[in-house]
Parts: C-alpha cells; sequence; structure tokens
C-alpha cells in the first residue's frame, strides 16, 4: 500500500507541475523562452528527471526486498549536504555579484535554488565514488 500511495503522489505531483507550466505557457504567449529562461527550464527537466529515476529506482529495490535506507545511505545524504551547503554559498556570493545580468529578482532567485538541487545532487554523486574507491 505504501509503494502506491508513493506512485500516485509522483504521479499526481508531475501532473500538477504540467499543468502549472501550461497556464504559465498561455499566460506569456510566445515570449516562454527566452535568454536564461531557456537555461532553467533545462535545469527544472534535468531535476525533474533524476528525482523520477531516484523514485522509479528505489521502488524497484522496495519489490527486489532491498531496505531502501540504511546507515550508510543517511551518511552520504548528510556528508554530500554539507559539501552541497558548502559549495551552494560560493555560488549565491556568484549570483549576487553578477546580479545586473538577470532580468528580474524572480529569475535569479529561481535560478540560485535550481543551481543549489543541482549542486548537492552532483554532491550526493561525487561523495558515493570517493565512498566506493
Amino acid at each position: 500500500m505504501k509503494n502506491q500511495n508513493r506512485k500516485t503522489l509522483l504521479y499526481t505531483s508531475v501532473l500538477i507541475m504540467g499543468l502549472i507550466w501550461g497556464f504559465i505557457a498561455i499566460e506569456k504567449g510566445t515570449d516562454l523562452l527566452n535568454g536564461i529562461d531557456i537555461y532553467i527550464f533545462a535545469l527544472i527537466v534535468i531535476l525533474g528527471g533524476i528525482a523520477l529515476y531516484n523514485a522509479f529506482k528505489k521502488d524497484k529495490e522496495e519489490k527486489q526486498g532491498l531496505k531502501t535506507e540504511d546507515e550508510m545511505s543517511n551518511l552520504i545524504k548528510y556528508k554530500s549536504g554539507y559539501h552541497a551547503f558548502l559549495v551552494s554559498m560560493y555560488m549565491w556570493l556568484f549570483i549576487f555579484i553578477f546580479k545586473d545580468k538577470f532580468p528580474d529578482t524572480e529569475t535569479m532567485l529561481g535560478g540560485g535554488i535550481l543551481l543549489s538541487g543541482l549542486i548537492f545532487y552532483i554532491t550526493k554523486q561525487v561523495v558515493k565514488r570517493k565512498l566506493y574507491e
């Protein structure tokens, strides 16, 4: 039952995000993807794809009877979160230094939040790779 609830939540959230994106596209018309908005949209698609992949991978492991959370995975999450936080501080510093390059404040804030998520995923992969060397 728990597995079915997770899938329903995942599909519902993807549907809601698609509907929100559709309303934004209808409101803005043809000026939807200009300049930095293309990169932000690409980051949203990449992070969404990563989240879907991880959710399906976790479901597959549960069906096989494997544990999805253990001490090692928690250690990897905490260590990668620490490193992502440190790198994100420098990223925000550079964002504020180059704030005149962004068209508006919302784009700057949204891009920074998406980059923080991408930084966490990258640091998680680096921590996993170093752990198994």
